[in-house]
């Protein structure tokens, strides 16, 4: 029960660092983050809401977790996020992973990493605040 619990004041803390909704089940926290980008296609300009997944989960005793998500992001935002992830104050962990697929417009940008949520969420927040 005192990891649950723990889980639940995490989730909390990641939700407001974000500023995005969370829920928590079966030991593992999602946090879904919406953002509007505007594509522009040749002569044509669509809004598009962007849907971001993160998620905690395997909470350890030592305050680490599995943290995941899976970042949309323009191609020319790939360059200012990825600098704001690695030059934030709070160093990218060991057991940091990241991966890209990408199209002509949007690209998914996976991120995975060992090490406190506070720590992932706030570094993440850096970064999408850099490109908003």
């Amino acid at each position: 029960m005192k990891i649950k619990h723990t889980i639940m004041d995490l989730a909390q803390q990641v939700g407001n660092l974000l500023e995005a909704e969370t829920d928590t089940t079966d030991m593992e926290c999602l946090i879904k983050k919406s953002r509007t980008v505007t594509i522009q296609l040749h002569d044509k300009r669509f809004d598009c809401t962007l849907e971001h997944d993160i998620s905690f989960r395997n909470l350890k005793a030592d305050g680490s977790a599995l943290n995941e998500a899976d970042i949309y992001l323009l191609p020319e935002e790939v360059a200012p996020f990825t600098d704001a992830l690695q030059s934030h104050p709070i160093a990218l962990p060991t057991e940091f992973e990241q991966s890209i697929d990408s199209n002509p417009n949007i690209v998914c940008l996976r991120l995975s990493a060992e090490e406190p949520p506070e720590n992932f969420a706030a570094r993440l927040a850096s970064a999408l605040h850099q490109i908003d």
